[in-house]
């Protein structure tokens, strides 16, 4: 009879503790292989598969250090992006959201937020910044998250708002959408970045957060896999961009595509990129450029263009330019923006802890809410410039007031949670230029009254 081994199980048993140098040396590459699937970690057989003359034995230990390096290092990934999430979990924080946004610096396409929240102790190995993985990674994570998450919401702008907006007023609005379809809603938000979007619940920004934190960074790749997807399904709509493999970003072949034939819907009129295919003195460009207008000087400048080219737009043309230059002018310039400003630093500076801002629902709105240790305030900032002959205070009619006290009531009901004081302040504040006379009237009325 053959003592040669054959394929299948190993002529040596390693349960019974026999297997040597030489039991080793007596199977095949194919046969350690299989040996090597039952040895658990320290196992003193690995060593000696580690001084085994043979490249293919020698390859097989080498790709096992490679693993378990590898899972090491997501281990200690996962640690240092559950960081934050462990301080918040810690406090007693069950509902813990995390926002970012995708597709900001795109000449085409919608910018899309994701928010997520996860379980307290949830741990996701792989999870990185979306830009850090792959394609396939990044579809399979933003299924292993959309299995396990309490919560995930989307957001979405599209092209002509980011023109209206700019792209940063954009970027907050799909972050605010996006946490708003969150159900449950959160108890607090990690933001990506260092600007808050300012939506009714405590935020933490974080810069660089999608690569700091866990709930950040899965909502990075929730926000990129759906992103990615919905510009694949637009390259079908327009096709000749290549839509499905830049996803709207500026690369040369979609600049030379841009070139060739020009804008479609999809792409933003305030980006320059975009604004240079168009012709200069094209009714396009020049909404354009005032949509991108960030100050009244610049607006006041391209607005002197659009007169001057008066008879290249034509009457409805140049009615339709005027009418976008008013109301940019409106934004940029509105003394209510800037007093808003004012009084929400004016309260943080106090220890106020602002929840949001410009809260508006069906039929009433609210300035600023705040929370003043454990009493929520519903403030109205009223604004006027130096020299109005009107007292800002005394705008705050009984009208005004339902309309305060309607929208109160629908953010109670929203946010419900142990009982809490409330009460309703005004501000006024006086703008001179670059500075500001505040007036602070805590509980300056009352509901009903």
């Amino acid at each position: 009879m053959s003592n040669q081994p054959t394929s299948g199980t190993p002529p040596c048993s390693h349960a019974a503790g026999v297997v040597d140098a030489g039991a080793l040396a007596r199977l095949t590459v194919a046969q350690v292989a299989l040996l090597a699937t039952s040895l658990v970690d320290g196992d003193p057989v690995w060593a000696l598969l580690e001084q085994d003359p043979r490249r293919g034995v020698r390859a097989l230990v080498a790709e096992r250090s490679r693993r378990q390096a590898e899972t090491r290092r997501r281990a200690d990934r996962t640690d240092q992006l559950l960081q934050f999430e462990q301080r918040f979990w810690g406090r007693g924080v069950q509902r813990l959201a995390g926002v970012d946004e995708v597709g900001r610096g795109c000449l085409a396409g919608p910018v899309v937020a994701a928010a997520v929240v996860l379980p307290p102790g949830q741990r996701l190995p792989g999870l990185d910044d979306s830009k850090k993985l792959t394609a396939p990674s990044r579809q399979r994570l933003a299924a292993a998250v959309g299995e396990v998450a309490l919560g995930v919401g989307l957001g979405v702008v599209e092209a002509a708002d980011i023109d209206r907006l700019n792209i940063l007023q954009a970027t907050l609005a799909a972050m605010r959408q996006a946490l708003a379809a969150l159900d449950p809603s959160p108890e607090h938000v990690l933001v990506d970045g260092n600007q808050r979007p300012h939506s009714p619940w405590p935020e933490t920004v974080l810069i660089g957060g999608d690569g700091r934190s866990q709930t950040i960074a899965a909502a990075s790749v929730v926000a990129k896999v759906h992103r990615d997807r919905l510009m694949v399904d637009l390259d079908r709509i327009y096709p000749g961009y290549g839509f499905a493999q830049h996803k709207g970003y500026g690369s040369a072949a979609h600049l030379r595509a841009l070139r060739d034939l020009g804008p479609c819907p999809l792409h933003r009129r305030s980006f320059a990129p975009v604004l240079r295919s168009l012709p200069p003195t094209s009714v396009e460009a020049m909404a354009g450029r005032l949509a991108a207008c960030t100050d009244a000087a610049d607006l006041d400048r391209v607005a002197l263009e659009v007169t001057q080219s008066a008879l290249v737009f034509g009457p409805a043309a140049q009615t339709g330019l005027r009418q976008l230059h008013r109301r940019r002018r409106e934004v940029l310039t509105a003394p209510g923006r800037q007093g808003e400003e004012v009084a929400a630093d004016y309260l943080t500076g106090l220890g106020y802890q602002v929840l949001a801002r410009r809260y508006r629902v069906r039929g009433g709105e609210i300035d600023v809410v705040a929370r003043d240790a454990g009493e929520l305030v519903f403030v109205e900032v009223k604004t006027a410039r130096r020299g109005s002959q009107a007292d800002p205070a005394e705008r705050v009619r009984r009208r005004q007031r339902a309309r305060i006290e309607l929208a109160a009531r629908h953010f109670l009901a929203r946010h419900r949670g142990d009982p809490v004081a409330c009460r309703f302040d005004l501000i006024t504040v006086v703008l001179d230029r670059d500075r500001a006379e505040i007036d602070h009237l805590p509980d300056a009325f009352r509901p009903g009254r």
